[in-house]
């Protein structure tokens, strides 16, 4: 039943005629078209609502973070943006633990019954395989940031993961960079169908560059930035171009399966005519940019309601349209070039390559049409060039999928921008807590501390 589901759930989009019937069981991979379908369904189901992947990290980290100001009265929000989210709370369970753990499931079936067939040969399975290992790293990379010790499902068996306790994270890492290891090598460079809406080699480098970045093994994020960057696939485009579905600057993007829908992002961002913003900008990060800079005309919106005005943000431009002949010209970007670039830049600096980390921050601010930044300005300072590639990853990655909530954490300056941001801040915050019915399903889940 399950795999049924994930076969009749994936789009056209994918280039697969749908099956003539329903395929259940190992079924499903014992030919090259239900085995695809069975896998192009995950992506399916990630792009619906009601997932931490699509939009909800970008908006609830954001809110959780410095950057975006929660300006509604839902008291299920609200527990985000003060910083003290309950146990209880619903949005908790069900987009950010529930979903991603059912996605993973998913995505175990598919391995199990990829790695047990012989009725596919290797040039079918070897790709699928690397999807899939792809996408319970990107899963379990989300999972980690947020709650930090995760239960570590990668069989099907019910009576044993539902019991599981947590891992410790750096078990979890293990796990995501072994799977990252496999993808790209399974892998190829080329897109497995039209766009650049399922993973290819590239999609599982930029994870790893990022991955290496967050545990500060600067050579090896150096290393797979590199190699992207010089693959040729990828270049830079203008800022108003980057979040279109045909954007040459990205890497990986969900398409939007839903009717009408574009982005999450632009459902929940974009406030409808003239009302006020339910999620703004913070006067922080709208004082980081500097004047000219082309991000601001181009991701920034205004609204003015009773009399004030309202900046949110605005990289998406498409609210859900449900009128006849609504084409969706935006995609959500899960990884794109500018950030490897930034990936880079921190890791060189951090080797003691100040130079090459000045080059790489260069390119995202002649995009932005900023002055560069000379080399004998930081000179051999890298704690001024820290703040500076801190500062470009602030304004150039706002409002996506959570970078500026993970980046405090990796940082290790959470606590002294919270203090000042929450007035209820502690330091136990940086980790979300653990749905307490899901404690209650599964006693050998444990708290994360300073919850009740």
């Amino acid at each position: 039943m399950l795999v049924a589901g994930l076969v009749n759930s994936c789009s056209d989009f994918l280039d697969v005629d749908r099956p003539r019937d329903r395929i259940t069981g190992d079924q499903a991979f014992q030919n090259a078209d239900t085995a695809t379908r069975s896998v192009t369904g995950i992506y399916a189901e990630m792009s619906r609502t009601g997932n931490m992947i699509w939009g909800y990290t970008t908006v609830y980290a954001g809110i959780c973070s410095d950057e975006l100001v929660y300006t509604g009265t839902a008291l299920s929000t609200r527990e985000y943006f003060n910083g003290v989210i309950d146990p209880s709370n619903d949005l908790l369970e069900k987009w950010f633990w529930t979903s991603p753990y059912e996605l993973i499931h998913h995505v175990n079936r598919c391995l199990q019954g990829l790695e047990t067939t012989s009725a596919l040969p290797p040039a079918v399975k070897n790709p699928l395989i690397g999807e899939c290992r792809f996408l319970r790293a990107l899963l379990y990379f989300h999972l980690v940031q947020l709650f930090g010790d995760v239960p570590l499902i990668t069989g099907t068996d019910y009576t044993v993961t539902s019991t599981l306790p947590r891992a410790s994270k750096d078990v979890v890492w293990q796990t995501i960079l072994n799977d990252l290891g496999i993808a790209k090598d399974l892998l190829s460079s080329d897109y497995p169908s039209a766009g650049r809406v399922r993973a290819n080699r590239w999609s599982a480098v930029a994870l790893l560059a990022r991955c290496y970045l967050y545990r500060k093994e600067w050579a090896m994020a150096e290393r797979e930035a590199t190699a992207l960057i010089n693959s040729g696939l990828y270049r830079l485009g203008t800022v108003e171009n980057v979040f279109r579905a045909e954007s040459q600057e990205a890497i990986l993007q969900v398409f939007p399966t839903m009717t009408g829908y574009s982005t999450m992002e632009g459902f929940l961002l974009i406030p409808i005519g003239n009302v006020r913003p339910t999620f703004e900008l913070s006067s922080s990060l709208l004082a980081l940019f500097e004047s000219g800079d082309k991000r601001k005309n181009a991701w920034v919106g205004t609204r003015t309601a009773s009399g004030r005005t309202y900046y949110f943000p605005h990289k998406y431009k498409q609210r859900p349209d449900f009128s006849v002949g609504f084409k969706a010209g935006e995609y959500t970007t899960l990884f794109r070039l500018s950030e490897i670039y930034l990936i880079r830049a921190e890791s060189r600096m951090a080797l003691g390559e100040m130079a090459g980390a000045i080059e790489d921050l260069n390119v995202v601010r002649k995009r932005a049409g900023l002055s560069l930044i000379s080399p004998a300005a930081p000179g051999s300072n890298e704690g001024v060039l820290a703040d500076l590639i801190a500062r470009e990853r602030q304004v150039e990655l706002f409002a996506e999928g959570g970078h500026r909530w993970f980046d405090l954490k990796r940082s290790g300056h959470i606590n002294n921008i919270m203090r000042q941001a929450k007035t209820n801040w502690k330091s136990d915050y940086s980790l979300w807590p653990i749905p307490r019915a899901q404690i209650v399903l599964n006693p050998a889940l444990k708290q994360n501390s300073g919850y009740p």
